[in-house]
């Protein structure tokens, strides 16, 4: 039997949480199934028929019209990350307290807009 992999900044090995993430206030949880919170940035324009096309909802755009804030089944991740229109997709963790700061730092309105 080969001994268990440490974490990479740590001697311990992983089970859940490393010291690394506990000092810097990290969760981390993999979620299998569900709906995730998803940061996609566009390949030269808004990313919005990708995320639609995913069967996610943008909840929040960024000041930069090519990034935003979506809500897609977790298992848009593939398709979402391989679209040609999509630099960049990753699913984020975050909670509403620590979001609603951050929108209020940077100037964001979290609520949605009506036209």
């Amino acid at each position: 039997m080969s001994p268990a992999k440490t974490d990479r900044y740590s001697d311990s090995p992983p089970a859940g949480s490393s010291n690394t993430a506990r000092t810097f206030g990290a969760e981390v949880s993999l979620g299998m199934e569900g709906r995730s919170l998803f940061f996609v940035f566009g390949r030269g324009g808004p990313p919005d028929a990708a995320v639609r096309a995913a069967g996610g909802q943008i909840v929040t755009r960024l000041p930069d019209p090519r990034r935003v804030l979506a809500v897609a089944p977790l298992e848009a991740y593939s398709s979402l990350s391989g679209h040609p229109t999509v630099a960049l997709a990753g699913p984020v963790s975050i909670d509403a307290s620590r979001f609603g700061s951050f929108a209020k730092l940077v100037g964001l309105d979290a609520s949605p807009q009506e036209t």
